[in-house]
């Protein structure tokens, strides 16, 4: 049966073509084509849209990815520019500014580390493990410092080696040429550049000046090939400025401050001097002192100008500001003769007490033997509104105006704030508080004829050019706070007396007449009321010479804090000898001429 059908299918012609039909249009037929057909379809899509692209690319994206481009080849690199100079009046340098290089390497341009380090080591002073230990440890880095602050020397040896890895980078430090002198006057830089405090922050705009900037194009290593075509903006350096200080009498006041500091193992000393005639700060110093160049390895309060920022009840210093007010008030007359009991006295319920006892005394002996019983019936006289009155007609309570960061006011309370007790604290210089500079300044009136003027601490400020852009260096009256007369009797008469009879015997000089005051107040707890049991502050106020006509060339002020009081604490024992060696050196430097007179006397002795 089934070779019938076989046969009979073969023998078949329609069957056969029927099966060639159907094996032609079956889906397996059609399959190869339609693949291709699509890949061909695809094909053409993608390279229409890589078409497409690269017109976008071409066309709207062609400038922002040239652009980018430029950018990523290109880098700038600010150029730093020289801070200027502070100079002291005539123009000694005591802060500049100069470039020292920073020595780096490039690891990844490294070939050789061995040969390298050996090259290295000697004019950097480093061994050769040392150079490459620092160079293994940031392969991957392209700059490693190896030196900072370099000399030219050790720059121009290192330059020589001409190795493509070690580069110079110049940085701009700042210097202080004078080491610690000055130190609290100037301030000092911090990292960035900017001024920390003193002049170097009340002029920081101005010192500073305005950095520029230099594009390089790089590869693809970021390695510099050559100087961008754009043209370098280059800095504009810092203006400078001119102090009223000397270095010189800057240098003898710290240098006698330190010594009388030490000599009675004192906490710290601050020291004021003034030329009264003109207000000019010459010199302002604060002991213990600090590298300005170091300055973060200082502790802040040793950093502090305490001269302006740090206020301090002025004990008897302030007496004769109170005796002033009561020549101009009548309230005292040079004749008349007042009780001091002997140095022991009840004022009301509150006991006074003088260190040198004494029975009647006049105005003169009062200053003279510092009285504090004399001082205080003379006060009560006056009432609480002469006395506020006397005190703030000083500058008392508000800052002078100096041209420097941080001055304090002080404290004078309002008149409602006053009671009987202030009366006689004020008297005495307790109940308020002064910066070593406002008492300068007051002082400076009284011995100038009774004209307050502006403390100056600042002459000129310069252009980089050294042009004068602002001059400071004419007085700034601020107005008389006393008549001529009563100046000329406080500074000829009351005061000299203090220094040639009294407790200022340790600021008198051989050949110039010194006027002067004394001053001892107790120091108050820190954080509560009352005085610290042998705490003490010893001032003294000098000025010389003591002449005729005109003020004196010299105004002095020196507070000495916390000394060892088994030594001594009392302002004539601690700080008149300060003063006086103050005077004696820096009168011998400015060549002032001897007072006749004590010449004349001199000789006589002889």
């Amino acid at each position: 049966m089934s070779s019938d059908f076989t046969h009979q299918s073969s023998d078949n012609p329609a069957s056969c073509e029927s099966a060639r039909t159907a094996i032609r249009g079956s889906p397996r037929s059609n399959f190869r084509p339609r693949i291709a057909a699509f890949f061909l379809i695809c094909l053409i899509a993608l390279l229409l849209g890589l078409g497409g692209r690269l017109w976008q690319i071409n066309t709207s994206m062609r400038e922002p990815l040239i652009a980018r481009a430029q950018q990523q080849r290109r880098s700038t690199t600010v150029v730093p520019a020289r801070r200027g100079m502070i100079m002291d009046r005539k123009g000694r340098v005591a802060a500049a500014t100069e470039f020292l290089s920073d020595v780096f390497v490039d690891p990844s341009r490294v070939t050789d580390v061995d040969a390298l380090a050996g090259k290295l080591a000697p004019p950097l002073n480093l061994s050769p493990e040392r150079i490459k230990g620092k160079i293994k440890e940031r392969p991957e880095s392209h700059y490693v410092v190896l030196a900072t602050r370099v000399d030219e020397i050790t720059e121009e040896a290192v330059r020589a080696l001409n190795e493509p890895a070690v580069g110079l980078d110049s940085k701009p430090v700042r210097t202080y040429p004078l080491a610690d002198s000055m130190a609290h006057v100037l301030g000092w830089v911090g990292k960035d550049g900017g001024g920390m405090e003193g002049v170097e922050l009340q002029f920081d705009a101005h010192l500073r000046g305005t950095p520029g900037r230099r594009a390089t194009l790089r590869d693809v290593r970021r390695r510099g090939i050559m100087p961008a075509e754009e043209e370098a903006l280059p800095p504009a350096d810092g203006g400078h400025v001119l102090l009223t200080i000397d270095a010189e009498i800057q240098r003898i006041t710290e240098t006698a401050l330190r010594s009388g500091v030490e000599t009675v193992e004192a906490q710290s000393g601050v020291a004021v001097v003034m030329a009264p005639g003109t207000g000019e700060v010459l010199a302002m110093a604060c002991y213990p002192a600090f590298d300005p160049s170091a300055a973060n390895d200082t502790p802040a309060k040793l950093r502090r100008n305490q001269a302006v920022t740090d206020p301090t009840e002025p004990g008897s210093t302030f007496k004769p500001f109170i005796a002033s007010g009561a020549i101009e008030g009548s309230y005292v007359s040079l004749t008349e003769q007042i009780d001091c009991h002997m140095g022991h006295k009840f004022f009301g319920g509150r006991e006074i007490k003088d260190v040198k006892k004494c029975g009647m005394l006049d105005l003169r002996g009062i200053l003279t033997y510092s009285s504090n019983i004399g001082m205080v019936t003379i006060a009560e006289r006056m009432g609480n509104p002469a006395l506020h009155n006397t005190v703030r007609r000083f500058g008392f309570g508000e800052p002078t105006g100096i041209e420097y960061p941080g001055e304090a006011e002080g404290l004078v309370r309002p008149l409602k704030k006053w009671g009987r007790l202030s009366t006689q604290s004020v008297a005495m210089g307790y109940e308020i508080s002064t910066t070593p500079l406002q008492l300068a300044a007051a002082f400076s009136a009284i011995v100038n004829d009774g004209m307050l003027l502006k403390p100056r601490l600042v002459s000129q400020v310069l252009s980089a050019e050294g042009d004068v852009i602002r001059d400071n260096s004419q007085p700034v009256v601020v107005n008389r706070v006393i008549a001529s007369q009563t100046a000329q009797l406080l500074t000829k008469d009351l005061l000299a007396s203090v220094v040639e009879e009294g407790s200022g015997k340790h600021a008198k000089l051989d050949h110039y007449r010194v006027c002067g005051k004394s001053g001892t107040a107790k120091l108050p707890f820190a954080n509560r009321k009352g005085y610290e049991p042998g705490a003490y502050m010893g001032a003294f106020l000098g000025a010389a010479p003591v002449r005729p006509d005109g003020p004196p060339d010299l105004s002095v002020v020196v507070m000495i804090r916390r000394p060892d009081a088994a030594k001594a604490y009392y302002g004539g024992a601690i700080s008149a000898p300060v003063v006086g060696e103050i005077l004696r050196r820096s009168l011998a430097y400015l060549q002032v001429p001897a007072d006749e007179s004590m010449l004349a006397q001199a000789g006589a002795a002889d």
